[in-house]
């Protein structure tokens, strides 16, 4: 078989590849091993939830993402801007006065935060307002190191910015480039938090409908590509192919470095108890085991069919285990109340890869590129976004068609 392109993984960067080459009239077949499109981006469906495969959210500043899709059906539910901080001893809140006037007389007299570093989250916040990472000359350092050197009380980078950054980061030591959090404040300042309404997977099959579906092969795993631009896969079948997209997951079929990723835990409970101010996302920066909950169906109300709550609890590592699930449902009835009994354990996903790691200098050599027909795409060829996904894709295709008009 003979295909102009073949796109090796059917996640957010192959999806917009392929929508980028589809109104090129250019011919290309997505080769995804999985039953789903989507990658890490994705939901499973059981029992009257809606449960993401791990706790993501979209963000309404994502321009890029934003043009692939029609916002109108993905009917984004948003979260309230800020967050419901746990101190140790009770919940204290840190909102965005300006985006939510209704807290801004609990937000001033939060005692997280020192009103110098109030002060200065709001001088960062307009001059991170048009951040570009492309534009940025300044030296990388880690998130940590930028924080301080910015001002901030040791008091309000433990409390906010260590836990809020470390679930978006995975990690929390604030090892992560600095230019990534500065290009993740600025869009969480520009934009929204949200979830769409049938959940995360909606926005993966809202792209696909830009592509021709006869062009996607589901349940087949690439087993090698050989020369001469030949794509072997399980069933022995072979394509030749032109160009050869090669995205995160894929580059071990080439010997290629292998992309470093952190992990997460991802569990999820019913309640019967209501968490105050459901519609913030919940950080404990000195639990040992929590690193954020959300309550889904307050924000998204079809995540859950029945009268009760859907909670996802966000913990760093990969391990998940009886002993486990009884030290959450403990924890939920001290934070939320209600018993242990109120708790029902529902579900669990151990992600590996669920974000790639982007340490200090991570982008001085990310850019997307191509070699002899192959083109290497991904997160990690621009940022650990669904954004930075997006964009690698659209610029894999960019080379395509450019590299076939001349």
């Amino acid at each position: 078989m003979k295909k102009r392109t073949v796109i090796i993984g059917g996640g957010l960067s192959g999806l917009a590849c392929a929508t980028r080459l589809e109104k090129e009239n250019h011919e290309y077949i997505i080769i995804e091993k999985s039953s789903r499109l989507g990658g890490r981006v994705g939901s499973v469906y059981e029992d009257g939830y809606i449960f993401d495969v791990g706790f993501q959210v979209y963000n309404t500043a994502y321009s890029t993402t934003n043009s692939l899709l029609d916002l109108g059906e993905l009917d984004l539910k948003m979260f309230k801007p800020g967050s419901l901080i746990h101190d140790g001893k009770k919940f204290q809140m840190i909102s965005d006065p300006l985006r939510d006037l209704s807290q801004l007389f609990v937000s001033l007299f939060s005692s997280v935060a020192l009103i110098s570093d109030k002060i200065r989250i709001m001088l960062l916040k307009n001059d991170l307002s048009n951040y570009s990472i492309d534009n940025d000359p300044t030296v990388d350092v880690s998130t940590f190191d930028y924080l301080r050197s910015r001002g901030f009380s040791d008091k309000f980078i433990e409390l906010f910015f260590r836990p809020f950054f470390s679930g978006i980061f995975l990690e929390n030591k604030l090892e992560t480039s600095s230019k990534f959090f500065k290009y993740v404040f600025s869009n969480f300042s520009k934009g929204l938090a949200a979830l769409p309404l049938n959940g995360m997977q909606k926005i993966p099959d809202l792209i696909k409908k830009n592509i021709n579906k006869t062009s996607v092969t589901l349940n087949r795993c690439v087993e090698s590509i050989k020369s001469n631009r030949r794509v072997v896969l399980d069933n022995g079948d072979e394509i030749i192919a032109e160009n050869i997209v090669i995205t995160a997951n894929s580059h071990e079929l080439i010997g290629s470095k292998s992309v470093q990723y952190s992990p997460v835990v991802n569990l999820y409970f019913s309640s019967k108890t209501f968490p105050k101010n459901g519609k913030y996302i919940y950080l404990f920066p000195k639990d040992d085991l929590i690193n954020n909950i959300a309550v889904l169906n307050a924000v998204s109300p079809r995540y859950s069919s029945s009268s009760r709550y859907l909670l996802s609890i966000s913990i760093l590592g990969f391990n998940c285990d009886e002993l486990l699930i009884k030290k959450i449902r403990e924890k939920l009835a001290n934070y939320f109340g209600g018993g242990k009994s109120s708790y029902n354990f529902l579900k669990s996903f151990i992600i590996k890869k669920a974000t790639i790691k982007q340490d200090k200098n991570f982008f001085s050599n990310n850019s997307v590129t191509m070699q002899d027909g192959l083109i290497f795409t991904g997160q990690h060829k621009v940022n650990g976004s669904i954004e930075g996904a997006v964009i690698s894709g659209l610029k894999a295709a960019n080379y395509i068609v450019k590299s076939s008009k001349s």
